[in-house]
């Protein structure tokens, strides 16, 4: 008998040897998953790109531009101590309401589904009456004509259909472009303001068009967004997640509530810079249109145990050697071990156009049933071949499991490996390892 027959050491080194070189083309697999995914990713921005990205709406904001006067350095003459610049102030309203309804379809792109949207937005509210107070100490002229109603679109392709602005009650008309070098995507309005005034209501109506996301800022003292959608597999994201949220069978509804107390940016900005936008920004709120089964997503997670579920179906197969006086070659583990590599392929490819679950239950039958029959074979035992098959059965079960309880995932799977631990420790427990292999040259 060789050694390799005979010596537990030498069977257990090769075993190990092999298992580490099965990391190869798992790490292969997973640059596959991430590939597919970032072609997946490259198909949503093609299509966004002529219909419409994910939409930030910001505003409406009031632009008024002011003079201000600043201590010019290094003059001596008192005449010439000052210099004049040109800024602009920011007024955000005092209350902001917005109601969105979002009609959705799926897009097809080669294999790739993305999901687009085309939201109906009426956003009403007043600005507070605004007083030459407002402006800092220094100010020596407002422009006070030449105020601008500004409202902010991330991707302006997506702006469609009639787009209507009520200011005041009376019928205003939207410019392109916003007049300010911060918020540079989107539309602007000349208005007509009063020192001291009366509050000032405004409305506006648009259609915008986008995919994956949209949300708004809520840039009011008090705000209220009131989205309703036939999407049916919302993710609310953003800033702050929905007062009030049903999703049923035809959609969604989600209503969010904020006030200026949550956030880090004041009603009145008299000079706007990078940080201040920054704040703005990442106050919105929003959803996303999740596609229901991330395959993506699920087929990296599950790689992640792949050498995992190598080591316990080579430690099953090894335990078969041991209990049934039947020694394997390691040609034969890899032949297993490649099996199990190959589900995951499969599994990929299934999925992309079966979905996630039926391409998870026709690939772990298939990788089963061929390692049960091959099982059959090498352990020269129809029993511990259907052994084999059910273990298998098992193994992808509770895998399945593991990727669909994802916060329960680190939970189970510490005590699966425990529980197979202890199942290996207590049927070995009366093994004699030196003896291994020795009892065939009687």
């Amino acid at each position: 008998m060789s050694k390799l027959q005979t010596s537990v050491s030498l069977r257990l080194a090769i075993l190990g040897g092999m298992v580490l070189l099965f990391i190869i083309p798992l790490v292969m697999i997973g640059s596959l998953i991430e590939e597919r995914s970032a072609a997946r990713n490259e198909a949503v921005i093609e299509v966004g790109e002529k219909w419409g990205t994910e939409q930030k709406l910001v505003g409406p904001i009031l632009m008024v531009p002011y003079n201000v006067r600043i201590p010019k350095s290094g003059s001596t003459k008192e005449k010439d101590k000052w210099d004049y610049i040109t800024d602009y102030a920011y007024f955000l309203p005092e209350d902001l309401d917005s109601v969105v309804d979002m009609k959705t379809e799926l897009r097809k792109r080669s294999i790739y589904e993305i999901p687009l949207y085309t939201s109906k937005v009426k956003v009403t509210g007043k600005f507070s009456p605004i007083q030459s107070s407002d402006f800092p100490i220094d100010t020596t002229y407002i422009y006070w004509d030449d105020a601008r109603l500004i409202v902010s679109v991330s991707d302006l392709k997506g702006l469609g259909g009639e787009m209507k602005l009520f200011w005041s009650g009376k019928d205003k008309k939207f410019l392109p472009g916003t007049r300010s070098s911060y918020l540079p995507s989107g539309l602007n309005a000349p208005v007509f303001i009063t020192e001291a005034g009366n509050s000032i209501p405004f409305e506006i109506q648009m259609d915008v068009k986008g995919s994956e996301t949209f949300s708004v800022i809520p840039v009011g003292k008090k705000s209220k967004l009131v989205m309703s959608s036939d999407w049916k597999d919302p993710s609310f994201n953003g800033n702050l997640l929905p007062k009030d949220r049903s999703i049923h069978e035809n959609g969604f509804s989600a209503v969010w509530e904020s006030s200026y107390f949550a956030r880090s940016y004041p009603q009145v900005i008299h000079s706007m810079d990078d940080s201040i936008l920054n704040s703005i920004l990442n106050s919105g709120y929003g959803v996303s249109l999740v596609i229901p089964v991330d395959h993506y997503l699920k087929m990296e997670r599950s790689v992640k145990y792949g050498l995992l579920f190598i080591v316990t179906s080579f430690a099953l197969f090894f335990l078969m050697e041991v209990f049934g006086g039947v020694l394997l070659h390691p040609i034969q583990y890899i032949l297993i071990g490649s099996a199990m590599v190959l589900f995951y392929i499969l599994n990929l490819s299934f999925s992309e156009h079966f979905g996630f679950l039926p391409a998870y239950i026709l690939s772990s039958s298939a990788v089963t049933g061929l390692i049960g029959y091959y099982a059959i074979s090498v352990l020269k035992n129809k029993r511990k071949g259907l052994i084999t098959a059910l273990y298998y059965l098992g193994l992808y079960s509770f895998l399945y499991v593991i990727l669909a309880s994802e916060e329960q995932a680190l939970l189970l799977g510490s005590l699966a490996l425990f529980s197979v631990l202890a199942a290996v420790m207590h049927f070995t427990r009366k093994v004699d390892w030196y003896q291994f292999g020795l009892k065939k040259e009687g």
